[in-house]
């Protein structure tokens, strides 16, 4: 199945802190890695692990980190000739700590000089395409491409995590917005939030952490492991979304598909691949132990 997505790359330098909070101004560090980042890439790269096919569209810098974010996205095997690079722009970098436990603090700088230019979207990227996937970062260009892709009779899954009049006019062009648990507490919670998506036509669902992900029809657990490292779970639990509903998988279905693969995310650090997705579908029930 082939997903086209649109949105944001980062290169991103993850830390584990030994000891949180610091007790001082120099603090352990147990280990580094340098990793791709970004909702867009790090889901393209989930549905290419997940043996999909995935195509990236999405702007980067002249630059060292550029090079290095594309570099990141090949080894996964992302197609990215649809990926511009802009002249003299800075590409997204994010630091990252990683405390004892899992939890993770974000330091995002956000590049400069991308743009959020509709001019570098090819409607061309959509053929063949089985869904489209977009984040909230460049919501103009994708805005386009989305209604583009719904008049195809293509699903569009949107990563809604900005309260902003254009990621709301992009997110009334998808047919299923998966939301995160900030934006609902900014907006009133996920009851809230899953009316006002449902009222523009979409289904939604709104994603709650180590508690699972809710909907309209109820509610999905989370699978329970030991989490090495949070960054980026929801960006693999929108790619594995947009997969599943890509081989005809229900959105319910989808749900719990998506908290699979972002519970391995979870537990490795890595994005997982379908095998291993699979085994922990096998093995534990959603929000359960072993079976």
């Amino acid at each position: 199945m082939r997903v086209v997505v649109l949105g944001s790359a980062v290169l991103d330098h993850r830390i584990w802190a030994a000891d949180w909070p610091p007790a001082s101004g120099r603090t352990r560090a147990t280990a580094f890695v340098e990793d791709l980042g970004g909702p867009g890439a790090v889901a393209a790269a989930a549905i290419a692990r997940l043996g999909g096919s995935a195509l990236f569209i999405g702007p980067r810098g002249d630059d060292a980190a550029g090079m290095r974010v594309a570099s990141f996205l090949q080894d996964h095997r992302v197609e990215t000739r649809y990926m511009t690079v802009v002249p003299a722009a800075k590409t997204a970098v994010s630091s990252i700590v990683i405390v004892p436990g899992g939890e993770r603090f974000i330091f995002a700088y956000p590049g400069e000089g991308l743009g959020d230019d509709p001019g570098w979207v090819p409607m061309g990227a959509l053929d063949g395409a089985d869904a489209v996937l977009v984040d909230s970062r460049f919501p103009r260009a994708a805005r386009g491409l989305a209604a583009a892709a719904r008049a195809r009779g293509i699903p569009v899954v949107m990563d809604l995590d900005a309260d902003t009049p254009e990621a709301w006019a992009l997110a009334r062009t998808a047919t299923h917005v998966i939301a995160d648990e900030e934006l609902a507490r900014r907006i009133g919670g996920a009851e809230t939030l899953l009316t006002r998506v449902h009222a523009d036509g979409a289904w939604g669902g709104v994603t709650l952490g180590a508690v699972g992900v809710v909907h309209r029809g109820g509610r999905v657990p989370a699978f329970e492991v030991a989490a090495r490292d949070t960054t980026g779970a929801g960006d693999v639990f929108h790619g594995a979304f947009a997969l599943a509903l890509a081989e005809g998988q229900n959105p319910e279905e989808s749900l719990v598909f998506a908290s699979a693969a972002a519970a391995r995310r979870c537990e490795t650090g890595r994005v997982p691949d379908r095998p291993a997705v699979d085994r922990l579908l096998a093995a534990v029930k959603p929000g359960g132990k072993p079976t």
